[in-house]
């Protein structure tokens, strides 16, 4: 009797080890399947193209520029990515095609993080200044390089701090600015956000999540510098105030990671820094400069409020990172020949991943009537 249930039990294990690597063989050819379509698709084969990932030498280091577009001799766009220290140039086959046929679109993957870091491990010169230093260098590359005068800027998140005040020093350079997620002052819209998050949390009736949320807004109201700054809180808060935030027509992060990893751009690299990455304590470690003037330092109302470029903001409609109202208020007082401010509905703080269409006809519409101006 033991040696036939002996038997049994192997044969069950062999039959669950064959549905295993089943599984895992299907999910292989999947994702192989849908990486060589979105390659096929995303694919530049115009007379005049470019699809090009290169390493430029900026700021005495090797960093990581994706060059994408239908006609090198359209206008250039430098995508300025969030963060600080996350970069998805991965992910542009998803949300940036639409546009390549009308502009050449430049992802640098900044110092110390990305395809960046990995080139070049030992450097940690990581300060806004030496940043902006860099951002300025880039585009005097893309400028010589593909013979323009000016650059248009698109900064999304921790990229609009970058570009809010590169366009501050060098707005000689730039053609047009689009600020995506645009920060103002970020640890005041985490607090407005979670302000609005506790506010519909009572009127729910969950006396518990709106006591957690006030305290953690006196936390960090109190707050003046990063190595004071309660990490596990603020992640907490974070995640709290977005269970009351958040829309529906966000990307879930189940198909942002199936859109990273059936990527045509993704390597084992991007994983490796997507993972840690997403670790907030990582980041606050390795971009410790940078996060702390992105939270206390860096107010974009005491900047210019005249600018002699166009300027364009494009916000989710339910943006819980940098409330889209805030963005409003500062739109409303700035000063442009041509400004505008889109929202786009149902979109949170990456509203190029949640409405791509919807994204690239924005920045196409509004780049166009600047061309026509």
């Amino acid at each position: 009797m033991k040696r036939i249930s002996l038997k049994k039990v192997k044969k069950k294990m062999l039959m669950l080890l064959f549905i295993l690597c089943a599984i895992v063989l299907l999910i292989f050819l999947t994702v192989a399947f849908f990486r060589i379509h979105n390659s096929l698709e995303s694919k530049i084969d115009t007379d005049l193209g470019l699809q090009e990932n290169t390493y430029v030498t900026i700021g005495g280091i090797e960093q990581y520029l994706q060059i994408r577009g239908e006609d090198r001799n359209n206008p250039i766009i430098l995508w300025l990515h969030g963060g600080p220290g996350f970069p998805l140039s991965y992910l542009t086959y998803y949300y940036q095609t639409a546009l390549e046929k009308d502009y050449t679109i430049v992802c640098w993957e900044q110092r110390g993080c990305g395809r960046t870091f990995y080139r070049n491990k030992s450097d940690n010169n990581l300060t806004i200044e030496q940043l902006l230093a860099d951002t300025d260098e880039v585009i005097d590359y893309l400028r010589e390089r593909f013979g323009k005068d000016k650059i248009i800027i698109i900064g999304q998140s921790w990229g609009t701090v970058l570009g809010m005040d590169y366009i501050n020093l060098h707005s000689e350079k730039v053609a047009a600015y689009i600020g995506v997620g645009q920060v103002t002052n970020f640890s005041q819209g985490k607090i407005y956000a979670a302000e609005n998050a506790a506010q519909i949390a009572a009127e729910n009736g969950n006396k518990e999540d709106t006591e957690f949320l006030e305290q953690c807004i006196e936390r960090l109201s109190k707050t003046e510098v990063i190595a004071k700054l309660d990490i596990k809180s603020l992640e907490e808060m974070i995640i709290t105030s977005t269970k009351y935030l958040k829309c529906d027509g966000e990307m879930s992060g189940i198909k942002r990671i199936f859109a990273a990893v059936t990527s045509p751009e993704m390597l084992w690299n991007d994983a490796k820094w997507f993972l840690f990455a997403s670790d907030t304590q990582n980041i606050i470690t390795s971009q410790n400069s940078l996060v702390d003037y992105m939270y206390f330092q860096f107010d974009v109302m005491k900047l210019s409020k005249e600018y002699d470029i166009p300027i364009c903001f494009i916000q989710g409609d339910s943006d819980p990172i940098t409330p889209t109202s805030l963005v409003i208020d500062y739109y409303e007082i700035i000063m442009s020949d041509k400004k505008e401010m889109i929202v786009i509905n149902n979109a949170g703080h990456t509203p190029f991943l949640d409405k791509p269409e919807q994204f690239c006809e924005a920045v196409k519409t509004f780049l166009s009537e600047c061309e026509n101006e």
